[in-house]
């Protein structure tokens, strides 16, 4: 079986090494990337790879936005291309870990009418400093309820919205016709004619994803331009940032998301933090790709108990992932996550409209409003047009 895996990227000098050398040494043969731009010594980087022969890189210059959902599918196509059997699609910050054997010998043991594996997702919480991110960030959400993301078998006529399950559909040229699937969404109405085109997902659930968002002050301040430039800063749960970037207060807001070691030892004596070195463990025993040398074994040296337990914990995770960030709507189509924020968004404006009313009752029956000073009264004039 041949593993590949997408990433569409811009300025990650810090974390892209990483997270190449990481999946190398879990089992991805070959690695398709869209640069959009970087001006931070990731280009240098990621040509190093590619005269190795592990990576193919394709510059995707442009504003993001623009460039997303076609540069998505298109690197996505590559891999079958290439030759890959599965692809995983991926960020720079996020790393896809296995409870069992690596990558490639979790995704070759689904079965073969499955064609679509679900991750649940987990970030690790800001730290301070500036060092390796891998080293200072060991403490993780304790439960892998993010919005998934998704590994399939590679297809030629793969299209990708997203990188949610929910957004990822095989093209039917013969028609623009969408219907719902319980995997990869497929266009045209005639499934049993196109059986080898139905990919579901598979029932069990045997990766993770941990996402490292936050890993400096200077990162997230660099990812909030990014985003300012490519107008993602609109949305009203972002207001508070976009206002603090143009007020030049972004550290202040980053201290605010930045965890202290009471604030962490708090969280993981009350259950919604864990600590995980795990990850920063293995991360650092694995060779430089360039350089050769022998990856580390794929199992975790976990005793029988604790992985039964980790197998069981994902198991739900997955679960949860699926039903609360894929279902089914009346028409048979996917709501997924883009659809579901905008709900959300509008249950926020609601409850904040009631709350606006609640306090603007409580004014009118406070003392002050009633003795508030009020306008004279203008005296009443008559008309001087006499009515029939």
């Amino acid at each position: 079986m041949k593993l590949a895996m997408t990433l569409m990227i811009r300025d990650a000098a810090d974390v892209i090494e990483a997270n190449l050398r990481y999946h190398h040494a879990q089992g991805v043969d070959v690695f398709v990337v869209a640069d959009n731009g970087s001006t931070d010594g990731t280009v240098e980087i990621l040509e190093r790879y590619e005269k190795a022969g592990l990576l193919r890189l394709e510059r995707m210059p442009g504003q993001l936005t623009e460039v997303w959902g076609s540069g998505r599918t298109k690197i996505a196509r590559l891999a079958f291309e290439l030759g890959a059997d599965w692809v995983i699609h991926n960020d720079d910050d996020e790393f896809w870990w296995p409870l069992t054997g690596n990558l490639k010998e979790a995704l070759g043991a689904i079965p073969e009418h499955f064609g679509m594996v679900v991750a649940p997702r987990t970030e690790f919480v800001a730290r301070p400093g500036e060092g390796f991110f891998a080293n200072r960030m060991t403490a993780r959400e304790a439960r892998f309820l993010r919005p998934p993301k998704a590994a399939h078998r590679t297809h030629p006529q793969v299209v990708l919205a997203q990188t949610h399950p929910g957004q990822i559909w095989l093209e039917d040229a013969r028609t623009n016709i969408f219907s719902g699937r319980p995997g990869l969404r497929q266009q045209g109405a005639d499934h049993s004619a196109r059986p080898n085109m139905e990919l579901t997902f598979a029932p069990s659930f045997p990766i993770r994803i941990l996402h490292f968002p936050l890993r400096s002050l200077a990162q997230y301040c660099h990812r909030v331009e990014l985003a300012d430039a490519a107008k993602q800063l609109g949305a009203s749960e972002r207001e508070e940032v976009r206002i603090a970037y143009e007020s030049g207060r972004l550290e202040e807001i980053y201290d605010g998301l930045v965890l202290s070691d009471k604030q962490v030892a708090r969280g993981i004596t009350e259950g919604w933090l864990v600590e995980d070195t795990d990850f920063r463990d293995y991360l650092a025993a694995c060779p430089d790709p360039l350089n050769g040398g022998n990856a580390p074994g794929g199992s975790r040296d976990w005793s029988s108990e604790r992985r039964e337990r980790e197998l069981a914990e994902l198991q739900l995770d997955g679960m949860y992932a699926l039903t609360n960030y894929v279902r089914r709507g009346k028409s048979g189509t996917m709501l997924t996550a883009s659809r579901r924020a905008r709900y959300r968004a509008l249950n926020r404006a609601e409850r904040r409209l009631k709350e606006l009313e609640r306090r603007l009752k409580h004014i009118e029956r406070s003392r002050w409003w009633r003795l508030r000073p009020r306008p004279p009264r203008l005296p009443h004039r008559r008309s001087s047009v006499r009515r029939p």
